[in-house]
């Protein structure tokens, strides 16, 4: 038992009180389960709504890799272009345009371009921690999530939060 246990155990017998108030504390932050976690991470899987190219850059003038069906179900890497989405193909990176891909019943992903160096925070908040920073002009993919003037999003396979205001759409 270290010191500082020995002490929490002596501060415990003598005040019989303290240890019951303890044990209806941790009674009650057992029943109350887990806080609920904001999450913005990025979707891992998206559906192909057309027959869609995937090409092996994030240009409409790459090279054709495949031709993927619509309703395929495809695995996204986390990477984005502009109007782009990296996505897993036979064991390689592909891009395919970010509009021929569903996460839900609404056609699309949306991508926003960041107009300044963004910090990706970890919560909606303007004093969150900093998962990274972003440079200004890189693409990141919006997933859906909006709180209070932030935008989940996901950025080189990184979820997190961005202020609206560094983001063009």
């Amino acid at each position: 038992m270290t010191i500082v246990e020995a002490e929490a155990v002596s501060r415990i017998r003598s005040h019989p009180h303290l240890a019951l108030f303890t044990g209806l504390a941790l009674l009650l932050a057992t029943l109350a389960g887990p806080i609920s976690d904001v999450s913005a991470k990025a979707p891992p899987l998206a559906t192909t709504v057309f027959e869609v190219s995937a090409y092996a850059a994030p240009d409409s003038t790459a090279a054709v890799v495949a031709v993927l069906p619509a309703d395929a179900e495809v695995e996204l890497t986390g990477n984005a272009a502009p109007g782009f989405l990296g996505i897993l193909y036979d064991g390689q990176e592909v891009f395919v345009p970010a509009q021929y891909l569903s996460l839900g019943t609404r056609p699309g992903i949306d991508t926003a371009t960041t107009v300044e160096d963004a910090p990706l925070l970890e919560a909606p908040l303007p004093d969150a921690d900093v998962r990274l920073t972003i440079p200004e002009g890189e693409t990141v993919v919006l997933t859906g999530a909006t709180v209070d003037g932030y935008d989940a999003a996901t950025y080189d396979g990184a979820g997190g939060w961005l202020d609206r205001r560094s983001l063009a759409r």
